[in-house]
């Protein structure tokens, strides 16, 4: 008897043994794929984000280009408008007569202005856009009257709340937050 129970001793060691070793390597191996499963989550969240700022930053550097293109085009349009002005004001022309003939430069001003603005209009935020709508209202009304010779009654430079103003304000906002609404979205 001695010698089955040292035998049945020995049998239950190496089960137990067994067990151990198995339940070890089963343990191991969940441990490893739940890592193995959050670890990838974690990277593909990760990647997710980064893309995410990437296309934000992407955004924010197309609008900053084409507002400054924008703003450049709709100050040649200021500008020829004024060469204008100095030049008419003495005898100022119909508003209407000069809107038949108007000077080359100023069309070709007035039509890269249009361009750049559609284009600002097109990546810009609501806020932009309402700023921008407001703008060009003001900028079309403006040139007319002032390259006629006619007057600069809509021009006043000192009013911070001026459409101008306005403008820019919305879009360096816009493009220094890096959270603010992209049109893409």
């Amino acid at each position: 008897m001695p010698a089955e129970l040292a035998a049945s001793g020995g049998d239950t060691a190496a089960s137990l043994t067994l067990i151990g070793t198995l339940g070890g390597v089963v343990i191991t191996a969940l441990f490893g794929l739940l890592t193995a499963y959050f670890s990838q989550r974690w990277q593909y969240r990760r990647t997710e984000q980064e893309h995410r700022l990437q296309a934000d930053r992407d955004v924010r550097t197309a609008r900053r280009d084409a507002y400054v293109r924008y703003i450049v085009a709709a100050q040649r349009v200021f500008d020829a408008a004024m060469r204008l002005y100095r030049s008419n004001r003495t005898a100022p022309i119909d508003m209407a007569e000069f809107s038949r003939n108007l000077p080359a430069d100023l069309v070709d001003a007035v039509a890269d202005a249009e361009t750049r603005r559609v284009e600002a209009h097109l990546l810009a935020g609501e806020r932009v856009a309402v700023a921008l709508a407001e703008y060009t209202g003001w900028l079309r009304g403006f040139w007319p009257e002032a390259a006629s010779g006619a007057g600069t009654s809509t021009l006043d430079s000192r009013d911070e709340n001026a459409p101008y103003h306005r403008l820019i304000r919305a879009m360096q906002a816009e493009v220094s937050n890096p959270l603010s609404p992209s049109p893409l979205d």
